[in-house]
């Protein structure tokens, strides 16, 4: 009666065994993805690191100061935004460093789906910029940054969700959007020189072109 027991008892332990084993590879194969996700997302923090403190470094330590005499050949209603946007004596300083908190969308007009988020930006036209943002809790908090060369966003820190950049269109794109923000957060940076002209185009408006690695950006000024 022994050997029957016996015979009946092994197909068992083999199915207990295997179950076993798949068990422990799936875990080992969720660990190493899990491992594999963050390296590459803190690779991401590293780069925005990076990218952040190169623009910072554009920043001279003993910036020269405004004066009306700057401007006084641009036409008239470029003056007036600047003697508006920058006071007498101020240090021209173009590069700012931003932090902002708000809400952010994930739906659409009628659904918006908001979720708090706090964000920090470098913006350093005509060299560039980048935004990088938190937001959301638990599974579905949002991270990410905007920038010149990338877009790129994780839900959780370990799912990438939105991911491209790299090309000429998400260039030209990225350059439109940071030089009209320099109209407002960084006006120095729109002093006339090398990469900065001005034109008038009526009696209360200039436009400003910004020129850099081969794009050109054109933006209207309207002034009381």
């Amino acid at each position: 009666m022994v050997q029957p027991i016996i015979a009946l008892c092994g197909p068992k332990n083999e199915w207990v065994v295997t179950m076993k084993a798949l068990f422990v590879t799936i875990i080992l194969v969720v660990l190493i993805a899990v491992l594999v996700l963050s390296v590459w997302r803190q690779a991401d923090h590293r780069s925005d690191r990076v990218e952040m403190g190169r623009l910072l470094a554009l920043q001279s330590g003993a910036p020269d100061r405004f004066t009306y005499e700057t401007v006084a050949d641009l036409p008239e209603p470029a003056r007036r935004y600047f003697a508006f946007a920058i006071i007498e004596g101020t240090p021209l300083l173009t590069v700012a460093e931003i932090k902002m908190q708000g809400r952010f969308s994930l739906g659409n007009k009628d659904t918006p789906n908001y979720m708090n988020m706090e964000a920090v930006q470098v913006l350093a036209a005509p060299h560039g910029f980048v935004w990088k943002m938190s937001g959301g809790a638990g599974l579905m908090r949002m991270s990410g940054s905007d920038s010149g060369q990338w877009t790129r966003f994780w839900m959780a820190s370990l799912a990438p969700v939105a991911r491209f950049g790299g090309d000429r269109d998400h260039k030209r794109s990225a350059f439109g959007r940071y030089v009209a923000e320099a109209a407002f957060w960084t006006p120095a940076a729109l002093l006339p020189g090398p990469f900065v002209s001005w034109d008038a185009v009526d009696e209360n408006t200039a436009r400003f072109t910004m020129t850099h690695d081969g794009i050109e950006q054109a933006v209207d000024v309207t002034v009381g």
